[in-house]
């Protein structure tokens, strides 16, 4: 007869070689799932970047390419993952479940030693060697292919995001202007909660905050999110944007510098997560030329004509020598003081 002590350790290692095998049941169920899945991630992928492009996102047009380029790779590799996953999967199942239904008639065993459990080990041992080795070949031929969709889906949702947060924006859109990021951010110079944006024309800060609409007995029950534009700017104006710790309690966020003659202090930004070097990422996109140059693509490239034509006051005919900032759209004579407008 066995003893409590023996049939306690008895029952425990049943249950860690049940919890063992019902891992890799749900592993195996996961395979059957597999190719389905990606089906349905690259059939979603070209509706959303539609939808972007609706709503005026405009860079980053490699998107549709990409797309177009990792469902035709999917396409060929399809076939070869399916039959290895089809041919492979329903045996290791069958091995599983018949090793569920051993340890289940041996829970109600009245032998409590637990040496008669040596062969079940094996066996899971052995189907656990045999699912990793299908892991590996099928990772052999998703890898890839999860990868960079995981990448392209990252960039689209950053495009779904940034407009999310500019559509309820404080400032008014500008001609040709397309959004290119938008992150929740904290003015640390300012204590103040708020949006930064960048466009393909302007750097701009806005304010948040929760104002109560309507309390019953003391307790807000109707909310509203406020806006303000608190900096409305060129984004040539932009000097520099660098990671650097912006705090003891902020950690990781952004310092922000401008142009000597910008009359704009520089900013600092508490930034969540990955934002802060999704920022830098995209406006090294603006300042390098690169999103004028997707944009271009889009609407067509300027002549050698208006690129070389000098920029002049229309009123007094005095030419305009200073700087002019990238996202600039308009000018002020200095002398007569006459707007000069800029087309890009």
């Amino acid at each position: 007869m066995s003893t409590p002590d023996a049939r306690k350790l008895y029952v425990s290692r049943l249950d860690t070689i049940n919890n063992q095998v019902s891992s890799l049941m749900i592993h195996l169920n996961e395979f059957n799932r597999r190719v389905t899945g990606i089906d349905d991630a690259l059939n979603r992928l070209p509706t959303r970047i539609q939808q972007i492009r609706k709503m005026n996102y405009r860079v980053m047009i490699n998107l549709e390419n990409d797309i177009d380029s990792l469902s035709k790779e999917w396409a060929t590799a399809k076939p070869g993952v399916a039959n290895l996953i089809e041919s492979t999967v329903p045996a290791l199942t069958s091995e599983g479940r018949n090793i569920e239904n051993e340890l289940g008639q041996k829970r109600f065993s009245s032998n409590s030693d637990v040496a008669q459990l040596g062969g079940i080990e094996f066996r899971v041992s052995t189907l656990n060697a045999r699912v990793s080795d299908l892991a590996g070949r099928v990772s052999g031929f998703t890898g890839g292919i999860m990868n960079r969709f995981q990448s392209l889906d990252a960039d689209v949702g950053i495009a779904e995001r940034t407009l999310n947060l500019s559509s309820g924006s404080s400032f008014q859109w500008k001609e040709n202007e397309s959004p290119i990021i938008s992150v929740n951010a904290k003015d640390l110079n300012n204590d103040v909660e708020g949006i930064l944006s960048l466009t393909s024309q302007r750097f701009l800060f806005e304010s948040q905050k929760e104002v109560v609409l309507k309390k019953t007995l003391f307790i807000a029950t109707q909310k509203k999110k406020v806006r303000e534009t608190m900096v409305d700017k060129p984004v040539g104006i932009v000097d520099s944007i660098v990671k650097g710790r912006v705090g003891i309690l902020s950690g990781q966020g952004l310092y922000i510098t401008f142009k000597p003659n910008s009359g704009q202090q520089e900013m600092k930004l508490d930034t969540k997560g990955d934002d802060t070097d999704l920022v830098i990422r995209f406006h090294q996109l603006i300042s390098s030329g690169e999103a004028d140059l997707e944009l271009d693509k889009i609407k067509g490239p300027k002549t050698d004509e208006q690129k070389s034509i000098p920029l002049v006051c229309p009123r007094c005919g005095a030419p305009y020598t200073a700087e002019i900032y990238r996202g600039q759209t308009s000018l002020q004579c200095k002398y007569c003081s006459t707007a000069i407008p800029i087309s890009r």
